[in-house]
Formats: structure tokens, C-alpha cells, sequence
């Protein structure tokens, strides 16, 4: 039995309110997740059995440990763990059967039962005992009882030992595991960098098996403990609950793991002649389990167990889950016995004579790169605990609701401390991210920012400025921070406003109309993570509720910050707890700085990312009301298709200026036949509107090639519009199968337009076409001859121009890059351009290896249309089966490759047989043979791929049941490409059947599939396991496991609009995987088909940053900069830098380089790799943006003659930043200290134009670095502040909260706010009504009579913001 104390009051810790009796965190067989109330954990129906030990065994007791019968002790009885064999086990055993047999004699840790290739039990299996059991118990044949049946069983030790070491870097080998029994352990957080303030200490006695275990196999620390909980009710009869005092009582099993990976530090503290310790300090909490009974962690839906699936995941450490099951998720977590997710410090407490083995441990631990520090006990004490009061402060409870402890000074001060929703926000960011820790926090720290939010100075909000630059990512530079245990946690709070960058840090530049501010909230098993508000591309209902948008909330659903992503678990109830946290946020809402945020919906691409979006609800605005005005969905009862057409409102949009005529929607038909539609997602529009809407109204604006499609939404309409001549410039051409809902909105909304990359091939598709005949060959030289390019690109200009202008990226990239070499910057080896092109080669190098992604210069990924004039030839049954030459027909037209920067492009029609398909294939029927041809009533359809309107099926449907909304598809054109086998018959994607509600779908319906679809989706286990099978079966991906897998895929795909898992069974998942899956070595195979050798003979190319280069001198040397510009474009800079930190920190990207380039290196923790690039093209293009405008702004003018010399002095300001910091430009060594330089490369096009200009260059020599620039008191900033919102570049509008102090400033700010609100919405209503105008005369009067009205208001407000000079510009 353990002795637990808690370390002082914990006034926040207890329930606020009694709470009804339902504990819902109970184990459970079952994989569903019921429709409301989340996971209910049960027992299943079986003996409640315990695991034996050897010591208590019947078989065990009078003989020596690991002796035979015969006294002679076998080799067996010194291994780590032995293996026997079973063979003659009946059909129907489980591994429950095995165990229940056997696990008297051992301790049992592994059971397998063996299978045919089929999936069918082969009769045979092993177990597995660690350690080795006391005697020899098997013989030849022995009886067992198999579900009240007599079986004989074969018997047999494996004669093989697998070798249990483990080999270190260093040469070394160690024990698999090693284990030390613990004393204590106590749970808390830092005090200060060499003291832990302890919140909860337990304590064991001798016999106890709590320990700590580094298990070098899987690279864990894993902490064993117990905890024996008491009913809260007994120490504080204040506490009320229905239930029985004392019901839950009882000890539980926990165990945490901490990879080695997240281990930056160990503290070795040596206390006195009978004890030591070991101090674990973690910045984020690691995974906990705790343990269930043997007997019910057994499935027969597997055949095979392991002791850990004993081990559930859990989410707390508490008396009982259902006291809090309907209480908001928040970052204070009420009635924690232990707060996991908040106490991360760990010091656990151990005997004097398990030295010996601790020191084999700590090589051990260094050997993996894990630092251990000897200390004494007086030089790292424990402090005295102090529980957090500021909850209590911040949102005082009515009297006698809650026990409480605080400090009478403390409840003395706080009906002074008032903090505004944006304050109290930024200070639970800082909070959550660990910048600082409520034990820290005093009410003298809250009431000081009360005081700065109240008095404001320039209109800003010290208060919430001074958190926000606290919680900015930033890099450790410093040797002595990177030393620290934990280098960004301030332990005292108060010394913050003694830091003068704090107090004279400013808001944000403004950001791009079509952007908004948005806060991001990570929920985790044990915690909250709150993101500091970022510029994010907008979408329709963040544009409608822009006056709300600081009650908007996009959450993301994650593991721990050591597991990434939530995975799957279909076939297990042990990661129920998880999906249990997020039904409870889902159901319950969040709770942030006083607000109660509920979930509102979920964005289409937001949901395989497991993400949605909240908002806290007015007096008059509530979710049902947004959702309402979403659009009127109430005719889809089912619940997937349901949550999917509202998702369609958060695609990100931008919306161009409305037609001046007005707008007419005309319903034309789709074109169907056998039952498959041609035209599924295919709309017109006129060729001038095309050009408007990418005019943008601005007829100045140049403009080049017009998209001949444009991804849309409209209203509840979706899909592509497609440029066509017949259509009036007013009119918007739809078909029934575009329009999915009605709704208010009636702007057209464009999310991308058609634009040309060169195809590329994957694992997929070379495995599909090696099956149809392409020789391998083929292949492995195009992938030798890419290598050799890249290689040859880093030297030479000519090689790498020619190689970007071909291998064109989907977000044109590399377009940038080839004309950034032809203006001269790689033959000066200027460093941001060298780096760039490292990052490329890398990112391309990386993906051939991983991805076997092969560039295909006869190729093109692009938009797919359907030819409305039916001239192109059809798929027809009767042709393909009677003659093979007559191939349906195609039309594309695409940049010719090759061309050199600067020159004009030239575009060609392709002719010719090609391949056709779409991402992901699988199905060997995927991809498509089709003949090109020119058809010049086409020619005006560029960069898109244009199919048959005609014939038996449409072409489409074929490519992995693809349609014409948006998808893209790859046309290869390549002779050596092409298969010889054509015609393999397509997949038929027959989707099962949703299940329909018989009433309307109501929000607790779209929760459950949230939470079941986290929990049962099977795609990507499913697409690994196609892509293993087709490796190691003969007939590849045409073997009929694979079509099945195809198969499942294609279900898996819809399950987010059907509502219908895909059930992988167990024969289909595979037991090995080709080394080229880079799984474990104990479950890999050496491949030796294409894919393998494809891998093989790519190596790993690590990015190493050219940073050694000079900066370009044409660009230093052409002009003579002033003093006061280069100040205020370095203020820009240091907004510019903090921005591009914050996308890093979001997106988990580890340079600025990957950023910029949208090459990125590293793996995302979240989602998949699939589409990351193109994600990353709309953040990156709108923060370029975003800054553009803002140096814009400060020129004047965007013209050149002004604009140069900003964008000379933004290349300036970086140049002389690396000059300071590195003056012997040693940028190699120091890496991580290397200042950001991408700020000037926003201007990539203009820096160009400088570099090649021909005008005299104003500086004879190289300007010489002013460290004045770089001073650290910055002390012209607030000067600088005034001047830069005087231009517009930061935001300069009040930013006064409508519960800020003053009642005068609030009766201003929404007497402002109401007149923008008014404006805007009538400005809206102004654009919606010219919208509705049809082409009349009494049409035009009212079109000139609004624009009049709309001129009249802009003229208005310039007047009254001329008064104001400090918001004279604003977003």
C-alpha cells in the first residue's frame, strides 16, 4: 500500500458544483463510440482473474528457481525470456484460451496463435515467458481445456535465443531493460532552475513494484507506480456528490512513458547514506497508462496478445471521472488527485543499494544522447509547495460554492483585478505553452496588468502586447540557455516589466483583407495549448462574423506533444480514454479567459486533421444561429453528408469584387448516361468575367494568362468553373450536381484556378504500372539520371535554371527560383539563393527516397474538365474490347518546358497516347491509356486536363472514382511510360449505403461521428498495407488481397461524407513490410522488386544551409539609404521575423528556408504529407503579402522610384544583421544563432530588377554596419510606433474590449464599432443588391445611385479618420 500526501491546499482542485454519478472511464471490449456521453468502459464477461506470479505458483513452490526435475539447472533458465511452441490447438482457440492454460506456470507476456495466408488459424501459436518459469512444466503432448473442452497440445521450447541486447552509438551493449525499484516519487514543478516545488508525494514500503524502467528497445523512461486515492469527501465534507463516500476507493496501476527523444536532461541528487534520487524535468507531459486486469485485455478479434495491452491509456489521476463528465474542458483541471498535465516534474526517490545498477543505467542513458548532472541535495532542494490562486482571483466563486484556501491578501485585492478577454487569453497562452506557471503568478503580477490594460498609450493594450511577446516562438541563442532545464520559463513574473523589449514591444503589422485573426487551441489528453492570434486566409463565415471574430476558436485534437497525431484504434478499446476527452470537449465546450466557447462545425479539410471549429456565444448571436445562417441543410438526415455541406463554408476563399452588372445563376443540365455523370462538378463562366474576377476590378492591375478554371463556392454550390464563350459576362453557369444546399450567402468565393506542375510519379503508381507491363528498367534510369541532375544543379547556373524551369512545382516555386538565378544571384553564391536551392534539393532527394517520387518532364498534374462541344471520343465498351487502338480521347494544353526566365511562354497542345490518373491509385484499373488529340474549338482551355462528354463511362470516375470539383490529374505523355497492357477493367467505387436518420441531424449526431471517425479510420493503415501486400505478393497489385484492399481504400476515402468505416480484417494486414517502409528490423523484409531497388539507390541527403556567401553588393551599393528609413524597415524586419517564427511554430517547420520555399524537410506532427505543400502556398503567399503592403505603405507608392529603395533597405537591415552577429561570416558553426535573411526575399521580383539594373550604383564601396541599429533598449521604438501607424502599417485602431475599464472609452469604442458594423453591413447589402440586378434600365439607375452611396461613405469616412491621425490607415 502506498502513503500519498498532497503538498498544501489546492483550492482549485476541488468541484465546484455537485455532479451527477456517471463514471464513464470504465474499461470496455467494444470499438464504438455510443451516439452521446462518449466511451463506457466495461468488463467483459469473463473469470475475474489476476496474473500469477511464479513466487505464489502451485508449479513453483519447493523447487528452485529455473531447475529441472532432475536438479540440473538448463541454459534456458538464464535467458532473458523463452518461447514455447504450440501445435494441435483447436480452430476456435483465443489467446485468452492459451493464457487461461498456462498462466499458472509464469509470467506469461506474450501470446501469438499462427496464420495461414488466408487468415484462417493454422492450429499452432507460441508463448512467450519473461522471466523464464520456475521449472520445466512442458512435455511431448499435454491436456488443456479449451472452452470446456479436452485438447491435446504439443508442447516444445524454441531452441533459438533472440540476442536481448541492445547495441548503443557508442559501441556499448546493454540490457534490453533495466529496472530500479523506487521509495518515492514526487509530483510537481520547478521552483526555480535548481529547486522543485513538490504538489503530491507518494511513498511505498519495500515491497512495493513501483519503479522506473529505461527500456532501451523502444527508447522509454517508464515510471511504475500506484496510487491509493481517497474520497476527496473525507478530508472536506463540504464536497457534495450523490454518490457513497468512499465507492471508488481503491489502489490503481499507472505507468508513464517518456521517450528518449523528449528527455533533454536528468538530475542525479545525491540526499544522505540511504537514499538518492532522480530528478526528471519535462516541458510537456508524457503519455500515461493505467493497468486493467489480464483477463479482460484479451480480444477475439485478434490472434494475438501482448501484457501491454493491458495497459489503457488515461487521461487523469482522480478519484472519479464522473464528477467533472459535463464540466467544460479548461486549462485548470478541478479535483485532480494528480494534474498530469500540469505538474511535469518528476523526482523519484530510491535505496542506497540500488546504486550499482543505476550507475549501468546512466551510461546507459548517455549513451543515447540523454545528459545526466550530479548534485547534492543542498544545491537542489525542494521548496515548499504553493498552490495556484489566480483562478480563484480572476473569476471569484459566490460564497460557500467552493472550498477555498487562498490567501486573505490575495482575496483582499481581487475585486480591483479585472483583465479583458484579450489579456486573460494571452496570459493563459503563456500559461499553457510554459512561459510562466500559475504557482508563480501573485495578484500584485494581475493587478499591474490591469493597471497597463486600463491606461492605454498610443490605443494600445500594454497589458496583452507585453503577454504576447513573452509567448513569441523564439530560438535559443544563448549557451547558457540552452544548459537551462527549462530555458523560456520565467520564474518571476513581476521582473517582465522591467524588461524593457517587453514594454516597448508593439501589436502586429496589419494584415491582408482577405486574412483575419485567428486563435488556435490544441487539446491534448491531459491539457490545453492556446496559440497566440495568427493571420490565417479567411472563409466565409469568419468574413460574415468578422465583428465577432475574437469568439471564434479553431481546435485541433492531438496526443501528447511526444506522439503527434491521435491514431486510429479501431480493433481496441485502450485508447478510449482519448476519444472520451474529446467527445467531452466536443459535448461540454472550452473554457478560456471567462468565456465558455461551443462547437460550431468542422471545415472538409479540418477533418481529417481532426480539427473544428468553436464560438462563444452573445446574447444575441448563438451556433445555432451561425450554423442557421450556414445554410439550410435540414433535408440531409444523414450525418456525415450533413456535417460535410456545412464543412463547405470554412473552405478558404478569397471573394473578388463583385460583377458591376450584377450576377445571374442559370441552372443548365448535367450530362448523364448508364447512370455515370460527365459533368459531376463542372460549371461555365465567361471568358471577360474571368478576366474581372482575376482584374479584381483593378484595370490597372497587369495581367497575364487568364485561368481558363477557377475552383468555386457559391452559396451551397461547389465544384469548377470553366472559361466558355457562349456565356454572358453576368452569368454563372451551375448544374444540379454542383448545388448541394441552399444558402444566404450568394458571393462567389474563389478557393484556386488552374494552373500547370509537372506530373510526378509515387510507390503507387510505378507499382501499377511495373504490373502492366512498364519495364523496371524504365524507372530505375529516369531516377539515376534526376539524382545526377540535382548533383549537377548545385554548380551549375545552366543546369539548375533549365532543371527548375521543368520540374515546375505545383505552387510555381521554382519558377521563382530559375528567374532568381537568371537575375544573377547563385553566380554570386549569394547565401538565401544557395539555400534555397540546397532546401530543394534536399526536399526532392528526400521525397525520391521515400516516396519514390520520380519527375516526369513529359507530364502534368492539372485541373480535369469535360469537353461541352462532345467532340472528343468516349470510353465505349465495344470499342476497347474490339479494337484496342481506338483510345477515348483527350485534350490538354501546357506550357512548353524548358523555356528560360524572361521569355515568353510558349503553350502546346499535346497529342499522342498518354496515361492518365489521379492520386492516390491502387487499383490497377486507376490508370488510364487515352489518346491526346487537338481539337481547336479547345484551344482556349489551358493547363487543364479535358475529357470526353460522351460514351459508356466517363473517364473520371475510372481514375480512382474521381470527379470534376477541383481534383487534379496527372497526364503522362512519355513513350516509356505507356503500359502495354491498356485495357484493364476499371474499379467499380461502390460505396455501401449510409444509414439515413428518420429526423433531423442534430448537433450531439455530428459529434458521435467526430469521435467515431477519430476512432475508426482506417485510410492510411489501409493504403500501407496495399502498398507492403503489393510488394510481396507475385501478381503485385492485380493479387486479389490487394484488389480488396483498392477496394477498402475507395471506402475508407468516403467515409467522411458516407458515415461508414472501412473494416480492415486480419489477413489483409500485413506481418512484414519491405525495408523500404522503414519499419522495425524485427518486422522488415529485404525487397527485391522495383520499389526496393528504387530506395536502395537513393541515399540520404542532409540540408545543410550555404550561409558562407556574401550578400549581393549590386544590391548593397545601389543606393545611399537614410538612417530613419533603414530604423523603421528594421522594425518591419523584427515583425516580419516574429511572424515567420510563429508559421514555423505552427507547422512544425524547422527553417525559414522550407518555409519560404514550401519545400518543407520535416514530418508534420498532424496530418498528412499528402497535401502539405499546397497548405503551406496560401500561408506563405498571404504573410508575403502581408508584409509587402506594409513596406508598400511606408514607400508611398508601389512605384519602383520610391518602392527600390525600401526593398534595397530591407536587404540592407538583414545584411547588416548577419554582419553584426557574424563578422567572419563563421555562419556554420553557429548555425542556430544565424539570423533570419529571408525578410528581403518577399521582394524577390524587385530585388531582381535592382541587382540586373543599369543605373549607377550611388555607394563607390560596401556601407559599413551601424550597431546602433541593433541596439537592445530600442529606445525610438514608441516614435517609431507612432510613425509606422501613421502609415498604416500597424494596425492603429483602438483595441479597447467591450469589458475593458472606463465606461467613457467603452461608450466611444462601440459607438466606433457600431458605425463600422453599420458601414459594413451596408456596404455588403449595397454589393449583395447589385448582385440581384438584372440588365435594365432601371438596373443601371440603381447600380450608378449605389456606387454614388458607396463613394458618399468612403468619402465620409476619410474625413472623420483624417481627425484621428493615428488610424488614418488600417487593415
Amino acid at each position: 500500500m502506498d502513503v500519498s500526501k498532497k503538498e498544501g491546499p489546492a483550492p482549485d482542485q476541488q468541484p465546484s458544483q455537485p455532479l451527477l454519478n456517471n463514471n464513464t472511464d470504465r474499461p470496455n471490449e467494444g470499438n464504438k463510440v455510443p451516439p452521446v456521453g462518449g466511451l463506457h468502459q466495461s468488463a467483459p464477461n469473463r473469470p475475474n482473474t489476476q496474473r500469477p506470479t511464479t513466487k505464489t505458483s502451485k508449479h513453483g513452490r519447493g523447487q528452485k528457481q529455473g531447475y529441472n526435475s532432475s536438479g540440473v539447472r538448463p541454459l534456458w533458465a538464464d535467458w532473458d525470456h523463452i518461447y514455447l511452441r504450440l501445435a494441435g490447438l483447436p480452430p476456435s482457440t483465443t489467446t485468452f484460451d492459451v493464457w487461461v492454460n498456462f498462466r499458472d506456470y509464469g509470467e506469461i507476456t506474450q501470446v501469438d496463435l499462427f496464420e495461414d495466408r488466408n487468415g484462417r488459424l493454422e492450429g499452432a501459436g507460441r508463448i512467450q515467458f519473461s522471466p523464464p518459469p520456475a521449472r520445466q512444466f512442458w512435455n511431448d503432448v499435454m491436456t488443456i481445456n479449451i472452452q470446456g473442452q479436452q485438447a491435446k497440445v504439443k508442447v516444445e521450447l524454441q531452441k533459438t535465443r533472440p540476442l536481448p541486447q541492445v547495441l548503443a552509438a557508442s559501441g556499448r551493449t546493454y540490457p534490453p531493460s533495466m529496472s530500479l525499484k523506487m521509495n518515492e516519487i514526487r509530483f510537481g514543478v520547478l521552483a526555480r532552475e535548481n529547486a522543485m516545488m513538490p504538489l503530491r508525494t507518494i511513498q511505498y514500503g519495500s515491497n512495493s513494484d513501483s519503479s522506473l524502467t529505461a527500456n532501451l528497445r523502444y527508447k522509454n523512461l517508464e515510471i511504475e507506480f500506484s496510487c491509493d486515492i481517497k474520497d476527496p469527501r473525507r478530508e472536506n465534507p463540504r464536497l457534495r456528490h450523490p454518490s457513497p463516500i468512499g465507492q471508488m476507493e481503491g489502489t490503481q496501476e499507472y505507468k508513464a512513458h517518456i521517450p528518449f527523444a523528449h528527455l533533454k536532461k536528468i538530475v542525479f541528487i545525491d540526499i544522505d547514506k540511504d537514499e538518492w534520487a532522480v530528478l526528471i524535468p519535462l516541458t510537456s507531459p508524457p503519455v500515461f497508462f493505467t493497468k486493467k486486469d489480464y483477463a479482460t485485455s484479451h480480444s477475439n478479434a485478434r490472434n494475438s496478445w501482448n501484457f501491454r495491452d493491458a495497459w489503457n491509456r488515461t487521461v487523469d489521476i482522480t478519484y472519479d471521472t464522473s464528477w467533472f463528465k459535463d464540466d467544460p474542458v479548461s486549462l485548470p483541471r478541478v479535483n485532480q488527485f494528480i494534474d498530469i498535465g500540469r505538474w511535469t516534474t518528476y523526482r523519484l526517490t530510491f535505496p542506497r543499494s540500488s546504486l550499482s545498477r543505476w550507475a549501468l543505467m546512466k551510461d546507459a542513458l548517455r549513451d543515447f544522447n540523454i545528459e545526466v548532472v550530479d548534485t547534492a541535495a543542498k544545491e537542489f532542494p525542494t521548496v515548499p509547495p504553493q498552490m495556484s490562486s489566480i483562478w480563484g482571483i480572476l473569476e471569484p466563486q459566490e460564497s460557500g460554492t467552493k472550498e477555498s484556501n487562498i490567501n486573505l491578501s490575495l482575496l483582499s485585492s481581487n475585486e480591483e483585478i479585472h483583465l479583458t478577454y484579450d489579456v486573460r487569453y494571452q496570459l493563459e497562452s503563456c500559461i499553457s505553452q510554459g512561459f510562466l506557471n500559475e504557482v508563480d503568478i501573485t495578484a500584485e503580477f494581475l493587478q499591474r496588468l490591469a493597471e497597463l490594460s486600463r491606461t492605454r498609450t498610443h490605443r494600445r493594450d500594454r497589458a496583452k502586447d507585453i503577454l504576447s511577446y513573452i509567448s513569441q516562438p523564439r530560438i535559443v541563442t544563448r549557451a547558457e540557455d540552452r544548459e537551462k532545464l527549462d530555458h523560456k520559463r520565467i520564474y518571476e513574473p513581476m521582473s517582465i516589466f522591467q524588461d524593457k523589449k517587453a514594454m516597448s514591444h508593439y501589436p502586429e503589422i496589419s494584415i491582408p483583407e482577405h486574412c483575419q485573426w485567428v486563435r488556435k487551441v490544441v487539446v491534448t489528453p491531459t491539457t490545453l495549448y492556446l496559440g497566440s492570434p495568427a493571420p490565417e486566409p479567411s472563409n466565409r463565415v469568419l468574413r460574415h462574423y468578422a465583428a465577432h471574430e475574437d469568439r471564434f476558436l479553431r481546435v485541433q485534437f492531438t496526443d501528447e506533444v511526444t506522439k503527434g497525431r491521435i491514431y486510429p484504434s479501431p480493433d481496441t478499446s485502450q485508447e478510449n480514454a482519448l476519444f472520451n476527452r474529446v467527445h467531452r470537449t466536443l459535448q461540454n465546450g472550452i473554457r478560456i479567459g471567462g468565456r465558455h466557447f461551443q462547437y460550431l462545425a468542422t471545415g472538409n479539410s479540418q477533418f481529417r486533421e481532426n480539427g473544428a471549429y468553436f464560438f462563444c456565444p452573445t446574447d444575441f448571436l448563438t451556433c445555432d444561429n451561425i450554423r442557421s445562417w450556414m445554410g439550410d441543410v435540414n433535408h440531409i438526415r444523414v450525418v456525415a453528408k450533413y456535417a460535410a455541406r456545412l464543412g463547405q463554408c470554412f473552405s478558404t476563399t478569397k471573394v473578388p469584387k463583385s460583377s458591376p452588372i450584377g450576377q445571374a445563376v442559370v441552372q443548365i443540365q448535367d450530362l448523364e448516361h448508364n447512370g455515370w455523370c460527365f459533368t459531376d462538378g463542372v460549371g461555365k463562366i465567361a471568358p471577360s468575367r474571368a478576366k474581372f474576377l482575376i482584374q479584381d476590378g483593378d484595370k490597372s492591375k497587369a495581367v497575364g494568362a487568364i485561368p481558363s478554371v477557377f475552383q468555386f463556392r457559391l452559396g451551397g454550390s461547389k465544384g469548377i468553373l470553366v472559361q466558355w464563350p457562349d456565356v454572358p459576362f453576368n452569368e454563372v453557369h451551375l448544374r444540379p450536381s454542383q448545388n448541394k444546399f441552399n444558402a444566404v450567402s450568394k458571393r462567389l468565393e474563389v478557393i484556386k484556378t488552374s494552373r500547370y506542375s509537372v506530373a510526378t510519379l509515387n510507390r503507387q503508381t510505378i507499382a501499377i504500372l511495373s504490373c502492366l507491363g512498364v519495364p523496371d528498367e524504365v524507372f530505375e534510369d529516369m531516377l539515376r539520371k534526376q539524382v545526377a541532375n540535382y548533383e549537377q544543379a548545385m554548380e551549375d547556373p545552366q543546369v539548375a535554371m533549365k532543371l527548375l524551369s521543368k520540374f515546375v512545382d505545383q505552387n510555381g516555386v521554382t519558377t521563382t527560383m530559375a528567374q532568381l538565378i537568371a537575375d544573377g544571384f547563385m553566380a554570386t553564391k549569394e547565401p538565401f539563393i544557395e539555400t534555397i536551392l540546397q532546401v530543394w534539393r534536399a526536399w526532392s532527394m528526400r521525397l525520391l527516397r521515400e516516396k519514390a517520387r520520380i519527375v516526369v518532364d513529359q507530364g502534368a498534374l492539372v485541373f480535369g474538365c469535360v469537353d461541352e462541344t462532345h467532340t472528343l471520343r468516349g470510353h465505349f465498351e465495344s470499342l476497347t474490347e474490339g479494337n484496342s487502338n481506338l483510345l477515348p480521347q483527350v485534350f490538354l494544353q501546357v506550357p512548353k518546358t524548358g523555356t528560360n526566365p524572361g521569355e515568353k511562354v510558349e503553350y502546346i497542345v499535346i497529342t499522342g497516347t498518354c496515361v492518365v490518373g489521379r492520386n492516390p491509385s491502387l487499383h490497377p484499373g486507376d490508370i488510364r491509356v487515352v489518346e491526346a488529340v487537338d481539337v481547336p474549338k479547345l484551344r482556349h482551355l489551358r493547363d487543364v486536363v479535358v475529357f470526353p462528354g460522351v460514351g459508356d463511362r466517363d473517364i473520371p470516375s475510372m481514375c480512382s472514382g474521381g470527379d470534376l470539383d477541383g481534383d487534379d490529374y496527372f497526364v503522362i505523355w512519355d513513350p516509356q511510360l505507356i503500359p502495354s497492357e491498356r485495357n484493364y477493367a476499371p474499379m467499380l467505387h461502390d460505396t455501401v449505403k449510409p444509414p439515413e436518420l428518420n429526423r433531423n441531424v442534430k448537433i450531439t449526431d455530428m459529434i458521435s461521428f467526430f469521435v467515431r471517425y477519430m476512432k475508426n479510420d482506417t485510410l492510411s493503415t489501409i493504403a500501407h498495407a496495399h502498398l507492403a501486400k503489393s510488394d510481396a505478393l507475385p501478381d503485385g497489385p492485380k493479387d486479389p488481397q490487394c484488389i480488396e484492399l483498392a477496394q477498402l481504400h475507395s471506402n475508407a476515402v468516403d467515409y467522411p461524407k458516407t458515415g461508414q468505416e472501412a473494416h480492415l480484417r486480419p489477413a489483409l494486414r500485413p506481418k512484414r513490410f519491405p525495408h523500404f517502409m522503414e519499419r522495425p528490423a524485427r518486422k522488415s523484409y529485404q525487397s527485391t522488386r522495383i520499389l526496393g531497388r528504387l530506395y536502395d539507390q537513393v541515399a540520404k541527403v542532409e540540408f545543410r544551409p550555404k550561409l558562407d556567401g556574401a550578400f549581393d553588393e549590386r544590391i548593397l551599393r545601389r543606393y545611399a539609404l537614410g538612417r530613419e528609413m533603414l530604423k523603421t524597415v528594421r522594425m518591419i524586419k523584427r515583425q516580419h521575423d516574429k511572424g515567420m517564427r510563429q508559421i514555423m511554430n505552427q507547422y512544425d517547420i524547422e527553417t525559414e528556408f522550407e518555409a519560404w520555399s514550401t519545400f518543407v524537410l520535416s514530418k508534420p506532427r498532424v496530418g498528412s504529407e499528402y497535401k502539405r505543400q499546397e497548405t503551406m502556398e496560401p500561408v506563405m503567399a498571404n504573410h508575403r503579402e502581408r508584409f509587402r503592403r506594409a513596406c508598400i505603405k511606408l514607400a508611398g507608392s508601389g512605384d519602383a522610384a520610391v518602392l527600390y529603395r525600401v526593398v534595397a533597405a530591407t536587404y540592407h537591415v538583414t545584411w547588416e544583421e548577419v554582419q553584426i552577429a557574424h563578422p567572419t561570416r563563421d555562419y556554420m558553426t553557429t548555425r542556430d544563432e544565424m539570423p533570419f535573411i529571408s525578410f528581403p526575399w518577399i521582394f524577390e521580383h524587385e530585388l531582381g530588377r535592382i541587382a540586373t539594373s543599369k543605373e549607377r550604383f550611388e555607394l563607390q564601396t560596401l556601407p559599413q554596419p551601424s550597431a546602433a541599429l541593433l541596439d537592445d533598449d530600442e529606445k525610438g521604438d514608441e516614435d517609431e510606433f507612432e510613425r509606422l501607424v501613421g502609415a498604416g502599417v500597424i494596425d492603429g485602431k483602438d483595441r479597447a474590449d467591450d469589458d475593458s475599464g472606463g465606461l467613457q472609452v467603452q461608450q466611444w469604442n462601440w459607438m466606433k464599432s457600431m458605425t463600422k458594423v453599420g458601414k459594413a453591413k451596408e456596404k455588403e447589402r449595397v454589393e449583395d443588391a447589385q448582385d440581384e440586378v438584372v440588365d435594365s434600365k432601371e438596373a443601371k439607375e440603381a447600380k450608378e445611385e449605389m456606387i454614388e452611396l458607396q463613394e458618399e461613405e468612403e468619402k465620409e469616412e476619410t474625413e472623420e479618420t483624417n481627425v484621428d491621425a493615428l488610424a488614418k490607415l488600417t487593415v
